[in-house]
């Protein structure tokens, strides 16, 4: 089969999801550390035209991202595709794809070039997700242009769906034509060679939303997609939908409660990963928890607390060293970080970071947001736990959280602190929209770069350009299990809201002023 072909190359990343589209590949291992900063590991670094937040697609020597059009700034509907020499750097052909509704540009929570490219290999097609998809041929010829309106205030821009190349079909998230029911979305599949519309999904999705495909137990091909979130997403029933790509039916529908209830209990902000056996969520709201449904039929099988009985260790900031604290009750422990200090009415709440998750080695990865109060739901607290990389067994359910380094300074490693980051360009010009773009993005719960995961390894990037490498297969989440502490640029003058690719050996990953390649 077509995703299988392309797993065992492992020459190619055609989309954000990877070879098969489950975010994972094997093959040649690449360096388990570099640095921008000084210059270790990199083959080369090429300067962007501007910023931009697409994920990047790999086809044996051409690379293929957008940023946002040279001189834009502030808000923008135009951007630009770009091709590149995998070997070299050098960008061997760029096109507009301007769309229609604009968006504000570096934003937190994503903008017009948020979704990566998908390539065959013979076509190129670049999303824009302020309202345009344009396919091209190698050589950067247009092939065909599919419009569309996406909805504007008071709906949120925010659109993390990526889009899915799946057999002849491109799968895309729009409105239904005609301008109906204001504010859904709907997956729609798209002819890969001439852009017409072959189905609509039954099931709705919300725009924060990231479908994942997969394979089911006898083969067939799915797409686990949600519904819920923050801003009155209008999507119902709140729940998750799998669905059949080779025609939008409806598989199975979990439909928690009434289905009406929304965010802070029921959000859709993650990319959905399941496997043959089992689909994963979170609920949040007063009783924060990680669920386990039957991949078969969306029977939800068990709820596993993320803050009863868990283990954490936790970074001392008095010792310098991770302390222990096992089988503990999260809103017993007090936050020890200069960042994150509680008050004494105050416990700690956990919020998976939004699409900062991923299933490895048997376990379900998540990053914790920091600091804030999103979730109004009692008790009061604030969420945590800080800096932390998270994970949940799937079949035990056992609960285990690290906290990480907030940054990399002068070669230290730097824990619990704020860091400010800089949205600025290749040229030196800070083109965000507003001030939550210049943060380190765990406070605000920015929309961090999704996971990959590489031979076991997990490749989680932060805002500043700061990228966690996680041993998937760690009998034990301890300090032994953060493989390494990587960085796209100087911490405080970087930024990265993206998710690295990886072919042939070497990883490709970029921040506001670069594209770059890591390999020994």
């Amino acid at each position: 089969m077509w995703h299988l072909a392309w797993a065992l190359l492992a020459q190619h990343w055609p989309q954000a999801g990877g070879p098969d589209g489950t975010w994972s590949a094997r093959g040649p291992e690449p360096p388990l550390s570099w640095s921008v900063e000084h210059d270790r590991n990199i083959r080369w670094r090429t300067p962007l035209p501007n910023g931009g937040q697409s994920g990047i697609a790999v086809w044996g020597s051409r690379i293929f991202l957008t940023t946002f059009a040279e001189g834009e700034k502030g808000f923008s509907a135009r951007i630009l595709a770009l091709a590149v020499d995998a070997r070299t750097g050098r960008i061997l052909w760029r096109a507009p794809v301007d769309g229609s509704e604009k968006s504000p540009m570096m934003y937190a929570f994503s903008d017009a070039t948020t979704p990566t490219p998908v390539t065959d290999g013979k076509h190129f097609c670049f999303t824009n997700a302020a309202g345009r998809i344009a396919c091209f041929t190698m050589d950067g010829k247009p092939v065909w242009q599919h419009d569309w309106k996406p909805w504007g205030a008071p709906f949120p821009f925010n659109k993390q769906h990526e889009p899915i190349l799946f057999e002849d079909t491109i799968l895309n998230l729009e409105p239904r034509d005609g301008g109906e029911q204001p504010g859904w979305n709907y997956l729609r599949a798209l002819d890969k060679k001439t852009g017409k519309t072959r189905w609509i999904a039954e099931d709705a999705t919300t725009a924060y939303n990231t479908a994942r495909f997969g394979l089911r137990a006898d083969g067939s091909p799915a797409l686990l997609h949600g519904r819920g979130g923050w801003h009155d997403v209008p999507e119902r029933p709140v729940g998750l939908s799998l669905t059949d790509p080779r025609d939008g039916k409806t598989i199975w529908r979990f439909t928690p409660g009434d289905g009406k209830e929304s965010a802070p209990r029921w959000q859709a902000l993650y990319v959905m990963h399941w496997d043959a056996r089992h689909a994963y969520w979170f609920e949040l709201g007063s009783d924060e928890k990680h669920l386990v449904l039957d991949a078969a039929n969306g029977k939800l099988l068990r709820e596993q607390s993320l803050w009863r009985s868990v283990d954490y260790r936790q970074w001392d900031p008095e010792r310098r060293k991770h302390i222990v604290h096992r089988g503990v009750n999260l809103r017993e422990v007090r936050e020890l970080s200069p960042r994150n200090k509680l008050a004494a009415d105050d416990v700690i709440r956990v919020l998976p970071a939004w699409h900062a998750n991923i299933v490895a080695g048997g376990y379900h990865y998540f990053l914790t947001t920091t600091g804030h109060r999103r979730n109004r739901m009692p008790p009061k607290g604030r969420a945590g736990p800080t800096h932390s990389v998270g994970r949940v067994h799937v079949e035990s359910g056992k609960v285990e959280y690290l906290e990480l380094p907030a940054a990399v300074v002068k070669g230290e490693r730097v824990y619990g602190v704020a860091v400010k980051s800089k949205p600025v360009n290749s040229r030196g010009v800070d083109v965000a929209s507003e001030e939550r773009s210049r943060t380190d993005g765990w406070e605000i719960a920015a929309f961090f770069g999704s996971p990959i995961a590489v031979n076991g390894k997990i490749y989680f990037t932060g805002m500043t350009g700061i990228v966690y490498v996680i041993d998937a297969n760690a009998p034990v989440l301890d300090e032994s299990a953060l493989l390494a502490v990587n960085d796209l640029g100087p911490s405080g003058e970087t930024w990265s809201l993206n998710s690295p690719a990886y072919a042939n050996g070497r990883l490709y990953h970029r921040s506001a002023k670069e594209l770059v390649a890591i390999g020994r």
